[in-house]
């Protein structure tokens, strides 16, 4: 396989799409609830695929860990860090983990008013139907755009950070006996059945170009 040739096609895909992202987000302090929507859609998966991405690099070029902690990285398992001011944000380069938890069959408010009663008076509340046109701040979504834009820029350094960041998870193995892999189990974030937009397709090729990556590490010597 053409390892260099499969990482540069999926690394330009990544970048066009993130590029549309940016242009529909427009850089205002507020968009359409519909519109950020419309972008998270797509954001998610690309993100999921770029860290199988930096995940097949690692092993491409056979980079190992440094001594030196990466500043500025992720604050937990799938988080992003918060920088101040102007400062990008680092790229998480680990899958948020799954939730095994059992979901509530409340599936949020109901259309009618909720009543209540206070010494026989009722009170009504009324009950706040978002709306698609509903302006909201993108303020996160520009945080995670401008992380995987940046990313995408060295592939090769967001590498080098998971090799680092994965040697100081297995060195904490020893004491807590956890091991948290940059791929969780199963389908990837973002991941849809029948989904037809191209970032779905790359999704799909990313992952499995990672996870034979892993289990046959390419020889490029």
């Amino acid at each position: 396989m053409d390892w260099t040739l499969a990482i540069d096609r999926h690394r330009d895909a990544l970048l066009r799409m993130v590029a549309a992202l940016l242009l529909m987000a427009g850089g205002g302090q507020v968009m359409p609830r519909h519109v950020r929507t419309g972008i998270w859609r797509v954001l998610r998966p690309a993100e999921a695929a770029f860290r199988r991405l930096v995940v097949v690099v690692k092993l491409v070029l056979k980079i190992e860990a440094r001594t030196r902690v990466s500043r500025g990285g992720p604050v937990s398992a799938g988080g992003f860090s918060r920088g101040t001011g102007a400062s990008v944000p680092a790229f998480a380069l680990f899958d948020a983990r799954k939730s095994f938890k059992p979901r509530s069959a409340w599936r949020g408010r109901k259309p009618e008013p909720n009543i209540r009663f206070f010494d026989d008076v009722e009170i009504f509340e009324p009950v706040v139907i978002s709306s698609p046109d509903d302006e909201v701040s993108p303020a996160q979504l520009m945080r995670r755009l401008s992380a995987l834009q940046a990313a995408l820029g060295d592939v090769p350094k967001q590498a080098r950070r998971l090799a680092r960041w994965e040697a100081k998870r297995e060195a904490g193995r020893s004491e807590t006996g956890k091991y948290i892999a940059p791929i969780r189990p199963g389908k990837p974030p973002g991941h849809r059945d029948r989904g037809q937009h191209p970032v779905d397709f790359v999704l799909k090729d990313c992952h499995a170009l990672a996870l034979y990556a892993l289990h046959d590490p390419p020889d490029t010597g």
